[in-house]
């Protein structure tokens, strides 16, 4: 995803991505060469794994398109805080009958149909703005 970012804004903006540390400590340098440009501020403001995007050919807002070109969704983890609404559909499970004490644990109203679990309604498992358990 980021290869690709970096292929889309090839002459018309620099990626700049490192370890941690590395950056921190070319911004320190940046900030002794050149105090007055704010690199300090910037450097008190690095945590945890970031790149920089420095337009050399481009405006700010063509960088934002491609940014949100290249925008992907991905797997939500254990205590992240989810942006979107999650159901389960209502309709055929798949799963066999012998299975059914799984959903009765979970309180998802059941029905069996043609030799497989049936879920009767759709089931929410995320709102937006809950945090995901794992």
């Amino acid at each position: 995803q980021m290869q690709d970012i970096r292929m889309a804004l090839r002459g018309k903006a620099v990626v700049v991505m490192g370890k941690n540390t590395m950056i921190r400590k070319g911004l320190e340098i940046g900030h002794e060469r050149f105090p007055e440009a704010g690199m300090g501020t910037l450097r008190a403001n690095v945590r945890g794994n970031m790149g920089f995007i420095f337009a050399t050919n481009c405006s700010l807002d063509d960088i934002r398109e491609c940014l949100n070109k290249h925008r992907r969704l991905s797997a939500a983890k254990a205590g992240q805080v989810s942006v979107v609404n999650l159901n389960i559909p209502s309709g055929p499970t798949g799963m066999d009958p012998s299975q059914t004490n799984f959903f009765q644990a979970l309180n998802i109203g059941t029905k069996i149909v043609k030799g497989q679990i049936e879920l009767v309604s759709d089931f929410p498992i995320l709102k937006v703005g809950d945090k995901v358990s794992p």
